[in-house]
């Protein structure tokens, strides 16, 4: 291979390279989240989805998970929570052995339905 063509492949080559580094790094989104995250509720991005279509029935499958999942516990409080567009249950609970925790369900599915249909 000629010096000529040597010179044109290289700079050729680091051309490329540099664009796509730099194509790379401008259309990188957010990471994505791990595989191995689990919705056990012990944040609001860990948050337990319920799928229910009726207010009722969201509130007694959060019931539900909690008996459950988490045996002794007894709510204690709860808060109604937004967070990146999203609505959130936040339940504060104090379980048999004295701890207290709160656990987070995503409520998109029913908040303000009765039978998949909005309250207003």
């Amino acid at each position: 291979m000629s010096a000529r063509c040597l010179h044109a492949a290289l700079v050729l080559g680091l051309t490329l390279g540099t664009a796509a580094c730099a194509t790379s790094s401008e259309t990188a989104g957010p990471a994505p989240k791990p595989q191995t995250q689990q919705a056990d509720g012990s944040s609001i991005e860990r948050a337990v989805v319920i799928h229910e279509d009726d207010t009722r029935r969201g509130i007694a499958a959060e019931n539900r998970w909690i008996q459950t999942n988490l045996p002794g516990c007894r709510k204690t409080g709860q808060a109604l929570l937004q967070h990146n567009g999203g609505i959130y249950d936040q339940i504060r609970l104090r379980c048999a052995n004295g701890q207290t925790r709160a656990v987070y369900f995503d409520i998109r599915h029913f908040f303000g339905k009765i039978d998949g249909r909005p309250l207003m």
